[in-house]
């Protein structure tokens, strides 16, 4: 038997939550033979794992590389009997369609799993023109329905494609290498670091962090500066905010966010839009440090409530809550999270058994 997990995006090396969580599941996916193929602009020779060059990070040269993708796929999956092809979500909706559309059509005795992130009409409903969301929907639809399992994120998403799609999902939380992350080795951040910080990860060119970001400049740093706490941010851009007290670490490897992890007051989750699970979340109850979110942010995480968690959509509440955890000692282990329902390793395998039954009575 082989799988093939596509991303059509560079999951390897992560850069983003998606991405992580991508790459995660490619290492956890309990098959021996397995190969990762991803689009990307850069080049990389790492093992099970085929790059598809593209020029630019922008739909159009993602679309004139699918048949480089197709072409790939299939020579990996020569004379197999058993064949089975992931597809990533996180991603325009139509790249998976064609990948579908060809092989129920070429390659019919192929196992089609579509790994969704999120309802994606949702997001192109609130954030692009209403010809792209409609066609997004089409392409949705098809994808849901012709995959033969997919999948959804929480219970939430599961109710919402059935009610849209009429189409009865699997639930894979968005889950990740717990072992890996716990045992990472931590990698101080080379620029030097306020004595006091709340944090942020996250790209600001994704419209739900940008409006989060915005909304911790413009509402809480104000405050929080009379205390001398600083806004430290992660993710692949460079943004200038034109304040010292809003740091901006551009993109940070695995091992540098965690020790920012430690070193932060918190995790600061101010979402008001936003789809799927956070990644940042799922991250910071690994290595245990505190969050303050409100209750979209936290939307679809199961958690047990402790003090190392706060869920406010209040100004107010939420300055609070930063204050109390500036003087309140971390990383205490009664306040420690039940970790077992976004096990990528557990829920990886609970899929593979769901998925080879189907296989073996199809």
């Amino acid at each position: 038997m082989k799988s093939a997990i596509v991303t059509f995006f560079d999951s390897y090396p992560p850069k983003t939550g998606s991405g992580r969580v991508c790459y995660d599941f490619f290492q956890s996916w309990p098959v021996k033979n397995k190969k990762l193929f991803q689009l990307s602009d850069i080049k990389n020779n790492k093992k099970n794992i085929e790059t598809i060059i593209i020029k630019k990070n922008k739909p159009i040269f993602k679309i004139l590389k699918i048949i480089n993708i197709i072409s790939s796929i299939r020579r990996y999956f020569h004379d197999e009997k058993k064949k089975i092809l992931i597809l990533e979500g996180p991603s325009w909706i139509f790249y998976s369609y064609i990948l579908i559309i060809f092989f129920k059509f070429f390659q019919k005795d192929t196992f089609i799993v579509y790994r969704s992130h999120s309802v994606e009409y949702e997001i192109r409903k609130a954030n692009s023109n209403i010809l792209i969301s409609q066609l997004t929907k089409i392409f949705e639809n098809y994808v849901v329905n012709y995959s033969n399992v997919s999948t959804s994120v929480s219970l939430k998403e599961k109710f919402k494609f059935e009610k849209l799609y009429r189409k009865q999902t699997y639930l894979f939380p968005n889950s990740l290498n717990i072992k890996k992350l716990k045992n990472l080795k931590e990698l101080k951040v080379k620029r030097t670091l306020p004595k006091k910080f709340i944090m942020f990860n996250g790209s600001y060119n994704y419209k739900p962090n940008k409006v989060a970001i915005d909304y911790i400049i413009k509402n809480l740093i104000p405050e929080l500066i009379k205390q001398n706490i600083f806004l430290v941010l992660t993710g692949n851009h460079k943004t200038n905010f034109h304040s010292k007290y809003v740091i901006n670490l551009s993109f940070v490897t695995t091992g540098e966010l965690k020790y920012l992890h430690r070193k932060s007051i918190c995790v600061l989750v101010p979402i008001f839009e936003g789809y799927g699970t956070r990644i940042k979340i799922l991250e910071a109850m690994i290595w245990n440090n505190r969050i303050i979110s409100t209750k979209k942010g936290i939307e679809g995480i199961k958690f047990k409530k402790t003090g190392n968690i706060i869920i406010s959509n209040n100004k107010k509440k939420i300055l609070k809550a930063i204050k109390a955890f500036e003087v309140k000692k971390k990383n205490s282990k009664i306040f420690e999270q039940d970790l077992k329902s976004i096990s990528m390793e557990k829920n990886c395998r609970k899929f593979y058994n769901f998925i080879n039954k189907k296989l073996i009575f199809s």
